[in-house]
């Protein structure tokens, strides 16, 4: 063997497959680990802004207090029902780490969040119940807003055209089936 590796052509086939081999590999890896890194903003926050993640759950809360009041009124009971699965959806979602499935799940709760406020102004509510619906009204929007504002979508757009995208990262990305970072939409 220590003869055969003496040989300059031998040595030099064995580097040569060496680099062909390692170093697409450790390239892929690193490309995995930058894409991982991005997507990990969804759950911590891009550049000191709050995390989506963190909002969807405040989401969450104010879908459960809208629940809490849409429960109280019959006539409610079908867009009540439909909010109630929906935000059990999007809990579903939280306990994974797949951005998609939050994204999925945040448009089904953001729908009937709003089928259910709307069907609350339209019927005679108590003045506690009016001053609640408002309150959680205000508490969702807000989160739904903050959501839109953190950065993150940013985050994923610039990773991809700057990074991704480009040289030799794409063709490592291509070989070896790595997807870009999703973004939440």
């Amino acid at each position: 063997m220590k003869k055969l590796l003496s040989d300059r052509r031998v040595a030099a086939a064995v580097l040569l497959l060496v680099v062909l081999v390692f170093t697409p590999l450790g390239a892929g890896r690193s490309l995995k680990h930058a894409v991982q890194k991005v997507e990990e903003q969804f759950f911590t926050g891009v550049d000191g802004r709050g995390a989506i993640a963190d909002y969807l759950s405040d989401s969450a809360n104010a879908a459960l207090g809208l629940v809490t009041v849409g429960a109280k009124y019959g006539d409610a009971a079908e867009e009540t029902g439909e909010l109630r699965a929906d935000r059990s959806f999007l809990l579903d979602a939280m306990e994974g780490r797949d951005v998609s499935a939050y994204a999925e799940a945040n448009a089904l709760v953001v729908r009937s969040f709003a089928a259910l406020k709307e069907k609350l102004l339209s019927l005679e509510l108590s003045e506690r119940d009016a001053a609640d619906v408002d309150y959680y009204v205000s508490q969702f929007e807000g989160a739904q807003g903050a959501v839109a504002h953190a950065g993150y979508n940013e985050a994923v757009e610039e990773f991809v055209a700057d990074t991704y995208e480009r040289f030799p990262a794409s063709l490592i990305a291509s070989a070896l089936g790595i997807d870009p970072p999703r973004s939440f939409s």
